[in-house]
């Protein structure tokens, strides 16, 4: 005999499996996420999160202010968004810039692909704005 579980969603039926076809409350999977994830130009990114960081005193504080626990390094999530390997989550960039007092709306302006965010930018804007010791080092090819 073989043993089932109980569960109150099935994984092979087709309508409760999620891909990016299926919807999420009514919009499509992929739209909702790319609706979440805020890419910003490279100098406003480097200039928002300074503000940030001035305000709360460190970079982990500021992440704590935004509502990431980690107890190891909190800061570190804020740290890839400053240097452009990820983007803004929605809620963390609000949280931001009602810190910081900053309007939302001016914010999104700056919102751009993530095609523009290159190594070059963020470590000019990194330099621009004295933060050089989170620059991106390149590879070095021989």
């Amino acid at each position: 005999m073989r043993k089932g579980y109980i569960c109150a969603i099935c994984n092979n039926c087709p309508a409760t499996r999620m891909s990016s076809e299926h919807s999420y409350f009514g919009r499509p999977f992929k739209a909702f996420n790319a609706d979440r994830r805020v890419w910003l130009n490279s100098t406003f990114r480097v200039e928002l999160i300074k503000n940030g960081i001035e305000k709360a005193g460190s970079i982990n504080r500021l992440a704590r202010e935004l509502g990431y626990r980690s107890r190891i390094h909190p800061g570190w999530s804020v740290r890839q968004i400053l240097v452009g390997e990820q983007p803004f989550p929605y809620e963390k960039l609000v949280k931001l810039s009602d810190y910081i007092g900053y309007p939302i709306d001016e914010v999104l302006r700056y919102r751009t692909e993530p095609e523009r965010v290159t190594v070059d930018s963020t470590n000019e804007a990194l330099r621009k704005h004295g933060l050089w010791c989170y620059h991106v080092a390149r590879l070095r090819l021989r």
